[in-house]
């Protein structure tokens, strides 16, 4: 394939193929790596691709202000559904830019029918299909993996549970404390998989990289194994096998009885 540079991979609705996406959208076969060039991306860089939900996907641009909903185009690539700009609602103070400054789409859950996207000030809880504003409310929440009704989430120095069902937060409390070689250490934490009840964590101490495992019930820390030198970016989980992947290293766990 004539085409360099890093690519989104969007799922399609038709089996086995999707559309790699950059400064170009290309229909790829995943089967039989047979590929379709359908020309520039409507959207035009800067773009960050956030997840796809109901049949939509969906990007930001405008430096994060704007969310653009894309739907597929009879297979011929996609096209806008709705567009929505947070950059006046959302404006506000930002402490890294040491100012007021328009709103930024910080992260995006889907849950149902919702779309619940977090700015500098507010949340807000969107109806998908239409992308019409539902409710808005003070608070953020980061990355959630969900089981049943409720999101949960170690990210930062902060522990987050909510409940998307009743539309509100559970538990909202800092644990920035972790103890590793029995000491313990300031922690900064970022969840990578939700799996079985497990919230599997990337934990950064001093200059030590853990990946962790979280049991949600219990809301302890069961598992630990240091890593050398990065973060984690991610962990799948295939049968008994826990493939675990950062910066350029990759390990494969095999569960114990």
């Amino acid at each position: 394939m004539d085409a360099k540079g890093y690519f989104d991979i969007l799922p399609t609705e038709e089996a086995d193929w999707v559309y790699f996406v950059n400064e170009r959208i290309i229909k790829y076969n995943l089967s039989t790596h047979e590929y379709h060039d359908l020309g520039e991306f409507p959207l035009g860089r800067p773009f960050f691709y956030k997840g796809s939900h109901h049949g939509l996907h969906f990007l930001t641009r405008e430096w994060k202000s704007q969310l653009v909903a894309m739907r597929d185009k009879d297979g011929q690539g996609l096209e806008e559904a709705y567009r929505l700009d947070f950059a006046e609602s959302g404006r506000g103070y930002s402490l890294w830019r040491n100012g007021v400054v328009p709103g930024e789409i910080d992260f995006i859950n889907f849950y149902g029918s919702d779309l619940w996207v977090t700015t500098q000030k507010h949340l807000h809880r969107i109806d998908v299909a239409t992308g019409k504003v539902l409710e808005r409310q003070d608070g953020a929440l980061p990355k959630m993996f969900i089981h049943g009704t409720r999101g949960y989430s170690l990210f930062s120095s902060y522990y987050t549970v909510f409940d998307f069902e009743a539309g509100r937060m559970l538990c909202s409390e800092r644990r920035d404390r972790f103890v590793y070689e029995g000491k313990e250490y300031s922690s900064v934490y970022k969840s990578l998989l939700l799996h079985e009840g497990i919230l599997y964590v990337s934990v950064r101490v001093s200059d030590s990289f853990l990946l962790t495992a979280f049991d949600v019930q219990t809301e302890e820390f069961i598992w630990q194994d240091h890593w050398n030198g990065w973060d984690i970016d991610s962990v799948h989980i295939v049968g008994d096998r826990m493939i675990a992947l950062s910066h350029n290293n990759i390990q494969i766990y095999q569960r114990a009885d």
